[in-house]
């Protein structure tokens, strides 16, 4: 608690982990940009924070081989949207790596139903224990293929907290997720406590009739996003 007061009051980073930016573009399809790449604005917007907020620096260029950082916290892991409209909506969050790191997917049977889903999630949380830096968010995508229920997970982190899924069996499921989760006496910074998450927030698309994709996306107590309209 100290720690975040200090952060908070001294405007200063509440974690050495300022993490890997991922950006949403919403954009207007009566919007049209000029004078460059829109790809290359984000990373250049995201360069110029980073430097000139003093955080730090923590993309590499090549995953597996040269691990070289790039110096520049970029490139940012950047996804567009085409909506009707003349807006541009910007959503940026700062995801560190601690509670990345402990994130799965799974692609379970349908046969699993729900049960299968709420034991994922579950499963997920008891083996992140303290290295998610709890109270953490858990961010759940169901549905749609491998590739886009981690698309939903991660989008799932950045629902306000005191949002409320618009389907109400998923907002139930939400609940009982969180009251399991709750349950398992990790606590704060795995301290032991009633309080191992803040929020469950599930997105979810439809699938293949073969198939139930789930991916949890963690994030630590530090859920660090911003939105703005232009």
């Amino acid at each position: 608690m100290e720690n975040a007061e200090l952060a908070r009051t001294k405007r200063l980073p509440i974690c050495q982990d300022t993490g890997m930016a991922v950006v949403w573009l919403t954009i207007g399809q009566d919007v049209h940009f000029t004078g460059g790449s829109l790809k290359a604005a984000v990373n250049k917007g995201v360069e110029e924070a980073y430097q000139g907020s003093y955080l730090r620096n923590s993309v590499v260029s090549d995953p597996v081989f040269e691990r070289k950082n790039t110096l520049t916290n970029t490139p940012a892991v950047i996804y567009t949207e085409i909506v009707e409209g003349d807006q541009v909506v910007i959503e940026c969050a700062a995801k560190g790596f601690g509670s990345e790191n402990c994130s799965r997917i799974k692609m379970c049977k349908p046969a699993e139903g729900v049960e299968g889903v709420r034991d994922f999630i579950l499963e997920t949380v008891k083996l992140a224990g303290p290295n998610a830096c709890p109270p953490m968010v858990v961010g759940v995508g169901v549905g749609g293929t491998m590739d886009y229920a981690a698309y939903l997970a991660k989008r799932a982190l950045v629902r306000p907290l005191d949002s409320e899924n618009e389907n109400e069996q998923y907002r139930q499921l939400e609940r009982e997720c969180l009251e399991q989760i709750n349950q398992l006496n990790i606590g704060p910074m795995g301290l032991k406590g009633r309080t191992t998450a803040l929020k469950v927030n599930i997105e979810w698309f439809p699938t293949h009739i073969a198939g139930m994709p789930v991916a949890v996306n963690i994030n630590c107590h530090v859920t660090r996003h911003k939105k703005v309209v232009l």
